[in-house]
């Protein structure tokens, strides 16, 4: 559902590098932004879709991940509120190179492509900000890349449920809306082996977990298995 009231897009997300924007340009890109309303499930963009905006997730929760064409796909992140979804798209083919849904209910804000080029151009600070926002999450996906890459299943698993704890809820104690095939998507295996995983790792005491909520209880251990396994 589109919205075409604005909306204040940086909403004390500090997170959100439009921040560092001026208050002129602040001012602009609020004018001429619209949100859409999204539902649990629906798609923001498809993956090899045209690329006319750059979105900034207003509020809700939205996985990022990659399709294969046989029904299969990897979930690169999760992006909360306050963070851009751009691409290796913006400035080269301009068409999205992964698919990107609701996990629950979310709000996105769409600015125009030109008027963000021209918040590069025109703010060298903001352009700055932005190289280091993107080569974080570079970072981040080569530090996937290696643990998927050379890890056992075990060891991705907790990967996933420290990437959760730390980097999303931000708790050791969190309820999720992913479902154990996102879980599994996460990780780089099948749901049966999430589950059977899941159930090994409860029955040794490092997590508890029921439905969608998990409690990790044993964060050393799932860190040495992080390590080793």
């Amino acid at each position: 559902m589109i919205n075409n009231n604005t909306s204040n897009i940086t909403n004390n997300h500090s997170n959100n590098i439009l921040k560092f924007l001026n208050p002129t340009q602040l001012d602009q890109i609020e004018q001429k932004q619209y949100s859409v309303s999204f539902n649990k499930g629906e798609n923001i963009f498809k993956q090899g879709a045209p690329m006319p905006h750059i979105i900034v997730i207003e509020s809700g929760l939205v996985k990022v991940y990659l399709e294969d064409g046989n029904n299969r796909s990897i979930i690169l992140r999760l992006i909360k509120p306050g963070e851009i979804i751009g691409g290796p798209g913006f400035f080269t083919d301009y068409k999205h190179h992964f698919t990107v849904t609701a996990l629950e209910n979310t709000t996105a804000n769409y600015i125009d492509m030109q008027d963000f080029k021209n918040l590069i151009m025109n703010n060298s600070d903001f352009a700055i900000e932005l190289i280091a926002y993107l080569n974080k999450a570079h970072i981040n996906l080569y530090n996937k890349l290696k643990i998927v890459t050379h890890k056992h299943m075990n060891g991705r698993l907790a990967n996933t449920l420290m990437y959760l704890s730390d980097s999303i809820y931000n708790s050791s104690d969190f309820e999720t809306s992913l479902t154990r095939q996102d879980i599994a998507d996460m990780s780089s295996m099948t749901k049966e082996s999430a589950i059977r995983i899941l159930k090994d790792f409860k029955t040794s005491g490092i997590i508890e977990c029921s439905n969608n909520h998990f409690h990790i209880k044993n964060k050393k251990t799932l860190l040495n298995i992080i390590e080793n396994g």
